[in-house]
């Protein structure tokens, strides 16, 4: 059943940050959900355009808006906050450039209640201009089993670790948080603790979310170092807490190779680059890191890898010309 607008059966968090040209199309497909009983907090993270003006006069307009404005902090800090004022038992996120579909809470919730799962997945859409193109749309239902999410979770295929396209049970989230201190994969950082705290979590092949591919999005920007390493931090988190909880001990040497070769294509990048060395201490870390991986043999990370790793450790700056030169010659980076 469907709960009252002053007890919000869902809350949905929404990071706003200088999407002005969007927000307003995200903000209408909220308010125009078939599934009423929500509450939507807008979080503005310190917005230099006219977002948070628009924020004021949506939340005006809807007594189901909230809105808190605080200065720059990124969007890991406006969800935390944004869950943190949450009321209802279920808990959403919606980015403030993306949109959703009419029955987006609608299907997601009755999903989760009619499976008794903690947490509902749904498809999504990728919108690159005024193109979309679904993910899966065959309305598969699939029910996992804590382990076997973990699994799908880890494999980044089936289940992606986005927080956007899926409905949480709130309680969940009692401790944990984002990681304030990333910029990206902040997601990935703690999706892996969620779904250990879960029994059921069920998931349909019914696109319903509507993700928007900006040529400006911090997402599209990988290719920085900086950026990089915080995906390689995730990964080296999901294997560190698999190996920790015990979770999934067959696929345990899969995860360490996954670690060790992101290693290699991280520093591949960094050394692709002429200034490299201002990257010291960021490499420094992802070698020391690597080291926790030298049990690895070449049946398990193949000839390749483990010659890297071995140039590596011995000859890093002729690692680094190597790279380079081979950059220039073919005109691609060497990983």
């Amino acid at each position: 059943m469907e709960r009252t607008k002053d007890v919000p059966g869902i809350s949905l968090v929404v990071p706003v940050y200088n999407v002005q040209e969007y927000l307003p199309e995200c903000l209408d497909s909220l308010l125009g959900q078939s599934f009423a009983a929500i509450e939507i907090i807008l979080v503005d993270d310190g917005s230099t355009d006219a977002s948070a003006e628009i924020c004021d006069r949506y939340a005006a307009r809807d007594g189901r808006i909230r809105v808190v404005h605080q200065q720059n902090a990124g969007v890991s800090k406006a969800r935390n906050v944004g869950i943190r004022l949450a009321r209802g038992k279920y808990l959403g996120f919606v980015d403030g450039d993306d949109w959703v579909d009419r029955d987006y809470c609608k299907r997601l919730y009755e999903t989760l209640i009619d499976y008794r799962a903690d947490i509902s997945i749904c498809s999504y859409y990728v919108a690159r201009s005024r193109k979309t193109k679904p993910e899966a749309a065959d309305g598969k239902i699939t029910i996992y089993d804590r382990k076997e999410a973990i699994r799908m979770l880890y494999e980044d295929v089936r289940i992606r670790s986005f927080s956007w396209n899926k409905l949480f049970r709130r309680e969940l989230f009692d401790g944990i948080g984002f990681p304030e201190d990333r910029i990206m994969c902040e997601d990935m950082a703690i999706m892996h603790k969620l779904f250990y705290r879960t029994g059921t979590v069920v998931q349909m092949n019914v696109p319903l979310y509507y993700y928007r591919m900006r040529g400006d999005s911090c997402t599209n920007e990988m290719s920085h170092p900086l950026k990089e390493y915080q995906f390689f931090l995730a990964v080296c988190e999901q294997a560190l807490f698999e190996k920790e909880k015990n979770l999934l001990p067959e696929e345990r040497g899969k995860l360490e190779a996954k670690v060790l070769k992101r290693a290699i294509r991280l520093i591949g990048r960094i050394v692709s680059r002429e200034n490299y060395t201002a990257f010291e201490s960021l490499y420094g870390d992802v070698i020391a890191r690597m080291h926790g991986y030298d049990h690895l043999g070449i049946g398990r990370i193949g000839i390749g890898v483990c010659l890297r790793r071995k140039m590596i450790y011995d000859h890093f700056d002729g690692y680094a010309n190597l790279i380079r030169s081979c950059r220039k010659l073919t005109g691609r980076k060497c990983r």
